[in-house]
């Protein structure tokens, strides 16, 4: 605090010489109170900060003994102050510039209150203003506020803690002591850090450090017995540590053995009875060590391999049952029947000369022959999708213009290969069943992407869509082992899918009623 209030006082040199000048006028104007008011700021704002703070003068040479305190309304009179014994000191002293400090009693006598007497250590810094004058800013500590904070700091019991000035003087110290002055003259004269000392005859240990700037010395002196109280309890707690960790490593060991013991012989017992064919016993509700993850493993293969054929015979069966769904699916007899009288239409109304027909006919002896192909196996994307696209002329000839298609991917993607009659069915279903009530013009939308190693096949109508009751029910039956009759396009699609690549691919399905219907095909690519 003096530091800062001293550099205030450097950069604001010609302020204080001001303030010499109003202290030496009998009468103070009004620009007068003005700049007091700013040079008190000084004093007031760490007076008010910190509770250690008891008060601050300032003084200048004057000839009316006036000074500037932080504890009335600015200026004072000595002659009319009650504390002046600060100023006195200041005299004794001297002007040699520098800090020195004192301890006092400043009483107070408050209105219509008793006196109250308040130790303080006073902190003086002298200076020197441009013009020669000497100055002084007393800082006035509270010794009951440094005591307390003593107090507060981790110590022993018994520890005492002084602060002794440049005159072997007890500043503030946290708790009385009963050392007389030749011992804190010895630890004072003394170039030894700590030494050995009596207090109230215990032996005890005295660490002392230097403080420069102030002239002071902090001394701490704890009993011998204190001192050395903590490293023997920590030694007693180390040994009874060590003692008890020996018996619980036993004790542990003892039961690891035991329980790893009982687990090995748990694991052959298995293996026996595996190898006799005797049932065997139920899995571990937890696996949380190695021993069960073991057991669990040994159950668990034993288990996949009595139960492979069973799953082999199965997923045979459902293999069979699928192919025979597919071929009903590429033979849709609905859909032959409903081309050839489209056909048979077309062939009355036309002329001999090359027409839609001829189209039409070729178109579907490309399906025919497409879906007809011994080799049942994956196909390039873009064969799927040239088919697809003579399913759809077909349809554009029997429909006219009821719905349009637009396909919508990036031709790099046309290498990949897919399972044959992927696309056809879902696009039949979505024709039959979203112009079966809408009247407006069906839009149909094949959207291919790929992201990252999966395609993505994206079938879009704005068709009648699906009830929610209905469309709940797709969904679960999609997750069954059987094929419907109703939407066998989409049920079908779905499992060739699931026997190709695995259950987590296949078809998804969203809709909603009176918007339209999208389905989702997801297959892996590499």
């Amino acid at each position: 605090e003096l530091d800062s209030i001293n550099l205030t006082i450097a950069a604001s040199a010609v302020e204080f010489i001001g303030l010499q000048n109003m202290l030496q006028k009998e009468w103070l104007e009004q620009e007068d109170y003005i700049k007091m008011a700013s040079l008190k700021n000084i004093i007031d704002s760490p007076a008010i900060a910190h509770s250690y703070v008891d008060s601050i003068y300032i003084y200048v040479e004057n000839d009316r003994s006036r000074f500037l305190t932080s504890t009335t309304g600015g200026v004072v009179d000595l002659v009319s102050f009650e504390d002046t014994d600060w100023y006195t000191a200041n005299i004794t002293q001297g002007e040699k510039e520098g800090f020195w400090t004192k301890k006092r009693t400043i009483v107070r006598t408050p209105a219509n209150f008793p006196k109250k007497k308040i130790e303080v250590i006073s902190i003086y810094r002298k200076f020197t203003l441009a013009n020669g004058d000497p100055g002084v800013i007393v800082l006035n500590v509270n010794t009951a506020y440094l005591k307390k904070y003593l107090n507060s700091l981790y110590k022993s019991n018994e520890q005492y803690i002084i602060v002794v000035d440049q005159d072997l003087q007890i500043l503030f110290e946290n708790q009385p002591i009963k050392l007389p002055l030749g011992e804190i003259k010895s630890l004072v004269s003394s170039s030894d850090t700590y030494t050995s000392i009596q207090i109230v005859e215990e032996p005890s240990i005295a660490f002392k450090l230097d403080s420069e700037k102030f002239n002071w010395m902090f001394i701490s002196t704890i009993p011998k017995a204190e001192l050395y109280k903590l490293p023997f309890q920590l030694s007693v707690i180390t040994l009874v540590l060590l003692l008890s960790s020996i018996l619980v490593g036993v004790f542990v060991s003892f039961r690891l053995t035991k329980r790893n013991f009982a687990d090995f012989r748990s694991i052959i017992n298995i293996l026996i009875k595996a190898e006799k064919g005797e049932p065997l016993p139920h899995l571990p509700h937890r696996v949380n060590n190695i021993h069960t993850y073991i057991i669990h493993k040994l159950l668990t293969n034993f288990m996949e391999h009595s139960y492979l054929k069973v799953l082999l015979s199965e997923r045979k069966y459902k293999n069979q049952m699928l192919e025979l769904a597919v071929h009903q699916a590429q033979l849709n007899p609905h859909f032959l029947y409903n081309t050839l009288e489209t056909i048979n239409w077309k062939v009355i109304h036309l002329t001999k000369k090359p027409n839609e027909i001829n189209e039409m006919i070729d178109n579907l002896a490309n399906i025919l022959r497409y879906s007809l192909e011994t080799n049942n196996d994956l196909v390039f994307l873009a064969d799927e999708i040239k088919h697809t696209k003579s399913y759809v002329d077909i349809q554009k000839v029997r429909y006219k213009e009821k719905f349009t298609c637009i396909w919508e991917y990036d031709s790099d993607i046309e290498k990949y290969y897919v399972i044959k009659l992927m696309l056809q069915p879902l696009i039949e279903n979505c024709l039959h069943h979203g112009m079966m009530e809408s009247k407006k013009t069906l839009s149909v939308k094949i959207k291919i992407k790929k992201i990252n190693s999966n395609l993505f096949i994206s079938i879009i109508d704005n068709g009648a869509g699906i009830e929610t009751e209905k469309l709940a029910n797709i969904q679960t039956r999609l997750s069954s082992i059987h094929v419907s009759s109703d939407h066998i396009g989409l049920f079908n699609t779905h499992k060739r899918i699931q026997l190709t690549y695995g259950e987590s691919y296949g078809t998804s399905v969203k809709s909603i009623k009176g918007w339209g219907t999208v389905v989702t095909i997801k297959i892996p690519i590499e």
